[in-house]
């Protein structure tokens, strides 16, 4: 009982609500498909207490209504399955969202969370909280209209289109139910993209890291670090003390999901050696966790045992601006990595190890990749 009452359950805004969907044969009864209603209170525990004493309390009155028609049915003429409150399949939007979010949401972050439950919203916005029976490739449409007038550019909408689909197909497959996916095929018209970000210039990345050496704090150790590594800031924020290792003769970084943050992709799994300017910041942030019981290496953003990436990166751009080209980001360091890479000619399987970039073939997934010395060696020749 305990299990499915959590799934009654929801917060928002700091605040936990009890969300029902009604019964099918109990739908005559009511104006809306669901009941929610806040439980005013922020503590988990005691919204799954009050959750149990609702739950109660409609299962009591629906079986009281169910007694009385089974009574009714036997006395007089049997409800009619043509009933239109009956037709359809019984679920709607927010019932995929809760759908997909609990078999494929346990062990994803908040961001995950936040994107599932924004794309529903934006839906919902545009075509509404329908039974899933009563949308049609029209409503693709409208939704796709929707997201235009709000000013997103092309390939946000066709992610957004890419997050919604598999959602809906989910519970299509699952529940057996004979409909058509109504996002599937929308034309998504050509239009203005994401701007695509520069590389950084040697140069700059000179004066840059020679700021930051002169500055000598942790946001400049952090960008210090991306500067010659090429890690994403989301890698570089969520380092644990444990994953710096100075102590060798080869000093390096162990890049790997923990419990602040995962990992983009499979590949991103890596250990990447330090050298230059990476060398430098990774050493001053150790030094300066000291003896204290401090995790992670960079605890300005990883509070509350969370990466806040998206923190860093608006602090670090910010101080950037004024010293950077035009277009030019924290996230351009990786581009200008791969970029310092070619014109050493490193290996392009190489680059790919060092910037946990996807392998171009299968045969470079066989073994266990290049050594540390062979991957510091390179990293060597631009630095």
């Amino acid at each position: 009982m305990n299990d499915q009452t959590c799934s009654y359950i929801f917060l928002r805004n700091s605040t936990y609500y009890f969300s029902r969907r009604i019964p099918l044969d109990m739908k005559g009864h009511y104006s809306s498909k669901r009941i929610v209603k806040s439980l005013k209170t922020r503590l988990r525990r005691v919204a799954l207490r009050s959750s149990n004493h609702i739950n109660f309390q409609l299962e009591t009155y629906w079986s009281s209504i169910r007694v009385e028609q089974i009574t009714q049915s036997l006395t007089s003429t049997p409800f009619s399955s043509s009933d239109p409150s009956l037709v359809g399949c019984g679920y709607d939007l927010v019932d995929v969202k809760e759908h997909y979010l609990r078999l494929k949401g346990s062990d994803k972050n908040h961001k995950f969370h936040s994107m599932v439950d924004r794309n529903i919203r934006y839906l919902i916005d545009a075509v509404g909280n329908k039974d899933l029976t009563t949308y049609t490739s029209s409503d693709g449409a409208r939704f796709r209209d929707y997201l235009l007038q709000k000013g997103l550019v092309r390939t946000s909408i066709k992610r957004a289109f890419a997050s919604l689909r598999p959602m809906i197909n989910l519970m299509i497959q699952e529940y057996g139910l004979d409909i058509k996916n109504p996002l599937t095929n929308t034309y998504i018209p050509d239009g203005p993209s994401t701007p695509k970000r520069q590389p950084i210039p040697l140069p700059t990345i000179r004066n840059i890291q020679s700021l930051c050496d002169n500055l000598d704090d942790d946001i400049r150790w952090l960008i210090a670090l991306v500067s010659d590594t090429g890690m994403r800031l989301a890698e570089a924020c969520g380092l644990e003390r444990s994953d710096v290792v100075l102590d060798s003769s080869t000093p390096y970084v162990i890049i790997q999901p923990n419990t602040s943050r995962r990992l983009k992709t499979e590949s991103s799994e890596r250990t990447v050696p330090l050298v230059g300017a990476a060398l430098w910041a990774a050493t001053q942030a150790f030094e300066a966790l000291g003896c204290e019981d401090e995790k992670y290496l960079f605890p300005r953003y990883t509070k509350g045992g969370k990466c806040n990436a998206n923190s860093a990166s608006a602090a670090l751009n910010k101080w950037m601006k004024q010293y950077v080209e035009d277009g030019c980001v924290i996230h351009s360091f990786r581009h200008s990595m791969r970029d310092r890479l070619r014109a050493v000619e490193c290996p392009t399987d190489i680059v790919d190890q060092l910037g946990g970039w996807s392998r171009s073939s299968v045969g470079e997934s066989y073994g266990s990749g290049y050594p540390l010395d062979v991957m510091h060696k390179w990293l060597k020749l631009i630095e």
